[in-house]
């Protein structure tokens, strides 16, 4: 893995290779029950929600 430092005391990011990404996009994609969110699908979350804000549970949302 590649170690990125973001200038922080606290926290080191380390990204995954290029080759570990793949592997776990592929994971990801091979299960059914739980696919990665499409670029839409974030578009639309990001227009209500910021970092560190509270997302609301399934139960306090409106049923269809």
């Amino acid at each position: 893995m590649k170690k990125i430092s973001k200038n922080t005391k606290a926290m080191k990011i380390i990204m995954p290779t290029d080759e570990e990404d793949r592997a776990i996009t592929l994971a990801a994609m091979s299960d059914p029950d739980n696919q990665p969110w499409t670029d839409e699908e974030f578009a639309k979350i990001k227009k209500f929600y910021r970092f560190g804000d509270v997302m609301p549970k399934a139960s306090d949302l409106p049923s269809k």
